[in-house]
């Protein structure tokens, strides 16, 4: 019986790896989605509605939100929500919009998230450019011009500056940044190219 368990269990990851979910969000509402797949997915969000969207994973046993940005009305991200977080999107729009889901299967990483002490904190983009970040294992942002996105990470991160099929090491965050900062991207970049 046991194997046929574990059978079904693939069956069913395989299935889900493949899948897209469309999710529809009336005006002015949010939706929570709290998925048992958020153990072993991280979930690929592709907004084509037209309409900017809020996301934010919140921690259901303290109530506190660990991630949040903005998603731009043509944008996509790629979201690491834990095992019991909820993912919430909010449309903030007064038309209903509609966002797609896929899950996608973690990569291992060797950083321990489980330990690392996290610290509040926002990343700005004072430019007229939007900025493509990867944050491994968190979230693959696109900071919007003259925007500011709230994250809360934890020390030892990495974030990472793309452009094209690059990526450069842009800030890694330790004692140094403290709770409530406000990270200048745009400079970090330009002191990259120097």
């Amino acid at each position: 019986m046991k194997p046929l368990l574990t059978l079904l269990a693939l069956i069913l990851a395989t299935s889900l790896a493949n899948a897209n979910e469309k999710i529809d969000i009336a005006a002015t509402k949010s939706v929570e989605l709290n998925y048992a797949a958020f153990a072993a997915y991280d979930v690929y969000l592709i907004n084509d509605s037209g309409k900017p969207l809020k996301v934010a994973v919140i921690d259901p046993k303290t109530g506190k939100q660990v991630q949040g940005f903005g998603l731009g009305p043509i944008a996509k991200v790629l979201v690491s929500v834990e095992k019991d977080h909820v993912l919430t999107l909010t449309n903030t729009s007064l038309k209903e919009v509609s966002v797609t889901l896929q899950f996608i299967e973690k990569k291992p990483d060797t950083y321990n998230i489980e330990k690392a002490p996290i610290i509040n904190f926002t990343l700005h983009n004072p430019s007229l450019k939007s900025i493509p970040l990867i944050i491994p294992n968190v979230m693959n942002p696109n900071l919007s011009p003259m925007s500011t996105s709230g994250v809360a990470l934890k020390i030892g991160q990495k974030i990472f500056y793309r452009k094209g099929n690059e990526e450069y090491l842009i800030l890694m965050v330790d004692e140094s940044i403290r709770q409530g900062d406000k990270i200048d991207v745009a400079n970090l970049i330009k002191n990259l190219k120097k």
